[in-house]
């Protein structure tokens, strides 16, 4: 599978990094990322040109990568700075690659492309995750299924009320509001209960269980596959600011054509020093995900196997209408890089 390689992916929670080495596959590729003596992140390739040993399994000696096999060592940029063996000179291919990262919103985002096009604009606004209004909390998670299939979970939530139990409604699947009008690199997919009473999640965030009120989960997709949901309860017909709001975040990050990096924050406006609801609910996001949605998403891509999803014409609902226009997006920049 190709891999947009001119955007950025999120490659780690910022608090992941220190001066221990983190390996870690990004799109196929191999790198060993390490914090620098003076708190920047250093991102190299995570194999010696030597012997092809990985990097990670050396030492960090300062912002110096020594390899544990012949004690190459390489710095930040990639070029080995000493060879111990023979006459110390470094044969001129003894390079690694190294990648550009930039920390934003509490995370390190890698870019794979042309490091001159690394832009730190083109990161989408996920600023809810660092804004002082909102406590967030957040996790990683592993799926072993391609990261257009959890993107594409995300991005229809009528599902919700077949396989989440606590956000099942009495009334049934949720109203989907089609995009009037579309734009060329972003993806909405607006889902409303308006007038309902609130689930069984509502419920234990303290929405009164005998009051009816809207409810929202309007999901923003960027490219590659970040995804931010605007999702929260208010009474009928009364703004957002008087009801709860809880965005959560779910940066998809592409491992291998079939495995995928899950980062995942949830962020409220309420209650916001109750320690004990924070545990609760980074509890309860990780559980849902990990018991109800990635058994089904992996079960699918045993199913599917290697095939591309939509090679195998699917059929087709109103509610996937934002998924395919998110893989068609994908697919003209795969293009355009081409």
């Amino acid at each position: 599978m190709p891999f947009i390689r001119n955007t950025w992916y999120a490659a780690a929670w910022s608090k992941e990094i220190n001066r221990q080495m983190l390996a870690r596959t990004i799109a196929n590729e191999k790198i060993v990322f390490y914090r620098t003596e003076a708190g920047g992140v250093a991102a190299i390739e995570d194999r010696c040109p030597h012997r092809f040993v990985p990097l990670h399994l050396g030492k960090l000696e300062g912002d110096i990568v020594e390899c544990a096999y012949h004690g190459l060592c390489f710095d930040p940029s990639g070029a080995c700075t000493l060879n111990p063996h023979g006459d110390g000179k470094i044969p001129r291919a003894a390079r690694v690659k190294s990648y550009k990262v930039v920390e934003k919103y509490n995370v390190a985002w890698l870019w794979l492309g042309e490091a001159e096009l690394a832009d730190e604009g083109l990161i989408a606004d996920f600023s809810v995750m660092t804004d002082p209004r909102f406590c967030t909390v957040s996790s990683y998670l592993h799926v072993k299924a391609g990261y257009q299939l959890i993107s594409d979970n995300l991005l229809d939530l009528s599902h919700g009320q077949y396989i989440h139990p606590m956000f099942k409604n009495a009334e049934g699947p949720p109203h989907f509001e089609p995009e009037k009008n579309p734009s060329d690199n972003e993806v909405w997919a607006r889902f409303s209960r308006p007038n309902q009473y609130p689930n069984k999640y509502f419920q234990m965030l303290g929405y009164p269980a005998d009051r009816r009120g809207d409810h929202r989960n309007f999901m923003r997709w960027s490219t590659p596959s970040l995804l931010l949901l605007d999702v929260g309860m208010t009474g009928v017909g009364r703004p957002v600011e008087e009801g709860l709001s809880i965005p959560t975040s779910h940066l998809l990050t592409p491992e291998t054509d079939l495995t995928t990096h899950y980062f995942w924050a949830m962020s409220r406006d309420f209650r916001q020093d109750e320690a004990a609801l924070s545990e609760e609910l980074l509890r309860v996001g990780v559980a849902v995900f990990d018991d109800e949605d990635k058994p089904v998403i992996e079960a699918q891509q045993i199913a599917i196997d290697t095939s591309e999803l939509m090679a195998l014409n699917p059929v087709l609902l109103q509610t996937d209408g934002p998924a395919v226009r998110a893989r068609r997006i994908v697919d003209a920049k795969l293009q355009a890089e081409r």
